[in-house]
This record gives C-alpha cells, sequence and structure tokens, in this order.
C-alpha cells in the first residue's frame, strides 16, 4: 500500500523540491500521460532523483459514458448522472414534522439491489417523454480507477511534479534551461491543452531576480550620485561603476575553484560585492585628484597616487578575505546556506583589487585622452593633460 517512499537529510535554504513543474489542463488523462513524460525525462538526467506526481490513483469505480443513441431520446450526461444518484443515494420525497425534529423520507433502491453489481445493469432511465428505456441501451459502463482528489489552479486541473537534485552532480538552473529547450516544447506540441508553470527553486529565483531588478538600479544610481557630488565630475563615477563587473567575474571564477555552484545567495553576495569592489576605487582616484590639485602633472598624479594608496588598497582586501575565509572553509551544515555568499564577496573582492591598480589608472588616461580630443576639436589647439581635468580647474 505503500504510495511513495521519500528519504531526507538535513538541509539548508528555501524549503520545497528543487525541480516543481506544474501542469494544468482540462484534460485529466493528458495531464497524467505529461506528468508520466516529465518524469521519464527527468530520470535521464544525472543526479536527479525522488521523482514522483501529486496524484494518487483512486478507488476502482464504474464510469458511465453516454451512447450516441442517448441523444436522440434527449437523453444528457446531467440526466444520467441524476438518476443513477436518485437510485442509489436517494431523493426527497417529503418532508415530515416530529416534534422540534425534521424527517426527511427519501426515496432510493434497496439495501440488496444496491449491493450487488449486477443489479446496476438492470437500472432504467426516464426519458425527458416519460419513457424508460435500460441503462446498457443508452450508457456503456466501464470499470476503472478513479481520482483520489483533483487539484485545481486558476480553474484548470494541476499535476505537480517534483524531484530532488544532487548539487554535486548537477545544476537544478541547468536542468530547467535543458528542459525548456527541449522536453517542455515536445509536452506543449504532444499535449495542445496543457500549460506548464516552473516553480520551486525556479520560482524562488524569478520572484528574487523581479525584486533585484528594482531594487540594484537604484542602489547603483545612489551610488553614482553619491560618488558624483564628492569628485564634481560626471565621468569619474562611471570609472569607478566599472570595477563591479571585474568584480563579479571575480565571484564567478571563485565558485568554480573551490567546485561551487550558483545560487540565490550567491547572486545575493554579488549584489553585496558592488558596494565593497567601489571602495579601492574611490581611494585610489581620491589621491590621484589631490595629486593634481597639488601641481602634479597627470602621469605622476597617477603613480604617486597608486603607490600611496598600494598599501590601503591591498591591506582592506586581505581584511575583507582574511573575514570571510572561515565562514567559506567552515563545513558546519548551517553555514553552508552562507558559503555561496561569501564566496562572491571573498572572490570579487581579490580579483577586483588587482583590476583595480591596473584598469583605473589606465581608464583615467584615456578618460583624459578623449577630452584633449574634445578641447582640440572646439578650440583647435592641443591643451595640457592638466588643464582638462575637472579638480584642477575648479581649484
Amino acid at each position: 500500500g505503500v504510495k511513495s517512499l521519500s528519504f531526507e537529510g538535513m538541509a539548508a535554504g528555501p524549503q520545497g523540491a528543487e525541480i516543481e513543474v506544474w501542469l494544468q489542463g482540462r484534460e485529466m488523462d493528458d495531464l497524467l500521460h505529461a506528468a508520466d513524460d516529465l518524469q521519464d525525462a527527468l530520470a535521464q538526467f544525472k543526479g536527479v532523483y525522488q521523482i514522483r506526481s501529486d496524484y494518487a490513483q483512486g478507488k476502482n469505480e464504474l464510469q458511465l459514458s453516454l451512447k450516441p443513441e442517448a441523444t436522440t431520446l434527449g437523453l444528457s450526461v446531467q440526466d444520467l448522472a441524476r438518476q443513477i444518484n436518485a437510485g442509489f443515494y436517494g431523493r426527497e420525497a417529503f418532508r415530515m414534522q416530529r416534534g422540534s425534529d425534521d424527517i426527511r423520507v427519501k426515496v432510493r433502491y434497496t439495501a440488496l439491489e444496491r449491493s450487488r453489481i449486477s443489479d446496476f445493469e438492470k437500472v432504467r432511465i426516464r426519458t425527458a417523454d416519460g419513457r424508460e428505456v435500460p441503462l446498457l441501451s443508452v450508457a456503456k459502463i466501464s470499470f476503472a480507477p478513479g481520482f483520489s482528489t483533483i487539484t485545481r489552479t486558476d480553474g484548470l486541473r494541476r499535476i505537480k511534479v517534483t524531484g530532488e537534485v544532487n548539487n554535486r552532480q548537477a545544476n537544478s538552473g541547468e536542468i530547467f534551461a535543458e528542459l525548456g529547450k527541449t522536453i517542455f516544447r515536445e509536452l506543449r506540441s504532444k499535449y495542445p491543452g496543457i500549460h506548464l508553470a516552473m516553480q520551486g527553486s525556479k520560482k524562488n529565483t524569478r520572484e528574487s531576480f523581479a525584486s533585484l531588478k528594482v531594487g540594484f538600479p537604484i542602489a547603483l544610481l545612489g551610488i553614482f550620485v553619491i560618488v558624483a557630488t564628492i569628485f564634481r565630475s560626471y565621468i569619474q563615477p562611471f570609472i569607478i561603476l566599472f570595477t563591479i563587473p571585474f568584480g563579479i567575474i571575480g565571484a564567478i571564477i571563485g565558485h568554480l575553484l573551490l567546485g561551487y555552484n550558483l545560487s540565490m545567495m550567491s547572486i545575493f553576495g554579488m549584489v553585496a560585492l558592488s558596494g565593497v569592489v567601489i571602495n579601492d576605487a574611490i581611494v585610489l582616484i581620491e589621491r590621484v585628484n589631490t595629486n593634481l590639485v597639488g601641481g602634479m602633472k597627470l602621469f605622476d598624479a597617477i603613480i604617486q597616487g597608486g603607490a600611496r594608496r598600494f598599501r590601503a588598497i591591498f591591506l582592506t582586501s586581505i581584511s575583507t578575505i582574511g573575514g570571510l575565509a572561515p565562514l567559506i572553509m567552515e563545513t558546519d551544515m548551517q553555514a553552508k546556506f552562507l558559503i555561496p555568499m561569501a564566496l562572491s564577496v571573498a572572490g570579487g573582492v581579490a580579483f577586483a583589487t588587482g583590476l583595480t591598480l591596473i584598469l583605473i589608472p589606465s581608464l583615467l588616461v584615456i578618460v583624459n585622452d578623449f577630452r584633449r580630443i574634445v578641447v582640440k576639436g572646439m578650440t583647435g589647439k592641443w591643451p595640457t593633460r592638466e588643464e582638462v581635468e575637472p579638480r584642477v580647474k575648479s581649484s
């Protein structure tokens, strides 16, 4: 009598199966066949286990379907169901009051007639004009299992297919991507009436990204406004924000080196990383601007600024990585949920540190060249590199 057997261990993170797909439609047979096809497809992926659907087969039952002859007699499925229900369950004939009790009197077949299947075939159905015809002359009888429950979502019947993923062998995001390319298209073409909806980790990812699409640009805009106000420049904040993509690259490299898959916590770590990697660039550019205001040449200001801020940048990065290292190396189950976030921050900071000392000075010189070209086009004369720097002008 066992319907399902599952094995679960200690786990951290959002509740629910890694893979969860809802199949919705109106035809139950199509949904059952599509669910079987999807389970067979999931079984082909390495690392996917405990694949099941929430459909539970009901008890065996007699199922009636109208014959074509029934329509000529004016019978419908509702007429057939109503009369069969009245014969076996009973139809109220009248009510009577007995003291304070309301007695309902129902008429139905006798207990003996309701206990034998053979008597069911002797049932007679009344037509619209009052005639009675044998049940077998207007309906087909089949003996098959019914449905224990029928779940509906948004007015459609729904079957849920779930599966667990061994993260050491597979990634749920890659599996969903492969399903979308092949299996889902085949199911939609084979069963046109069904609708597929990704749930589980896919739904959690979709909802989280929906909030990040709004919050992350607002955070970047806030960083830009603050830096532009301090530096009195619209170009230098863009140079600083240019380090964010390279920090994200470092976070991805960190996951690859330590064998971790990207998860939602990794994405959250990359968002937090955006506010960390710009610190080194701010420190370096602020020192370069100070040197320019002090009368240094551009190249000297950049070289001296990098030499002066190297220790601060290096120590800041080392202290950040060192502080996150115990969490990254932790093996306790309660910490594993946070390791991808810490890995994103540490890997991004480590990768962006070297780029800050190389990329930022290069970008400053490139931007300076463009400024000189613009001034040359406007005035016809080549200005010095220091003359086109905003901080030198404002000072």
